[in-house]
């Protein structure tokens, strides 16, 4: 049986791992009998020490592992200032674009500005000259209203003209006829008249008077 190692467990030397094989043996004898506790150590020191072995073959020294931070720190630093000037390109980039659109946005504002004071002028004239053809189709329409009320006063004398000269048309004709019916009068008065001279006048009749209430006689 091997004799126990003075270093404890957890120190020592990175190459050379430390394993109390004493204190193991002792531990599993406590469960298992001598023989089966002294294999279950020697297989697990073998265990060990192959597992030992391919961490040494497959793993990285420290020197390994300084030299990866120091690669790992430059590839970093460098995409840290790739990173920079990429953000700084891009913020030039966008600064420029920002620097065009504003610029973009003031022309199109005095081009709006400019379009629509023409619109507003070009309205203005619109209404004007709407106003203007208003005032003349008005003038127009107060003078064909004037030219109605002439024509109209014109007609209208006429007719009272002409109803005038109906109404003393028929007053002649009525005089006329008055006096042609007080002509036809006077004149068969007048026949009547000489008629009644050139007749002899007859002697009037006998009048019947009654003798001594008995009867009557003719007395001339």
């Amino acid at each position: 049986m091997p004799s126990p190692r003075s270093q404890p467990v957890g120190t020592g030397n990175s190459s050379n791992p430390p394993f109390d094989t004493y204190r193991f043996f002792a531990e599993l004898e406590k469960t298992f009998a001598t023989s089966t506790a002294r294999s279950l150590m020697r297989a697990t020191r073998a265990l060990l020490v192959d597992r030992t072995g391919r961490v040494r073959h497959e793993g990285l020294t420290v020197k390994d592992l300084e030299s990866q931070a120091y690669l790992f720190k430059a590839a970093l630093s460098e995409l840290r200032t790739e990173l920079t000037m990429l953000t700084r390109n891009e913020s030039a980039t966008m600064r420029s674009a920002s620097t065009a659109l504003r610029r973009d946005v003031d022309a199109l504002g005095v081009r709006m500005k400019e379009d629509i004071a023409n619109l507003k002028h070009e309205i203005q004239m619109e209404v004007e000259n709407r106003k203007n053809e208003t005032k003349d189709e008005m003038k127009q329409i107060d003078i064909q209203i004037e030219s109605v009320l002439n024509k109209s006063l014109v007609s209208l004398g006429e007719l009272r003209t002409t109803i005038e000269e109906v109404r003393w048309d028929n007053m002649r004709k009525s005089v006329a006829a008055l006096s042609a019916f007080l002509i036809l009068i006077m004149v068969s008065m007048e026949l009547l008249s000489t008629k009644q001279k050139k007749e002899p006048k007859r002697p009037p009749p006998p009048e019947l008077v009654p003798v001594d209430g008995e009867s009557l006689q003719y007395v001339t």
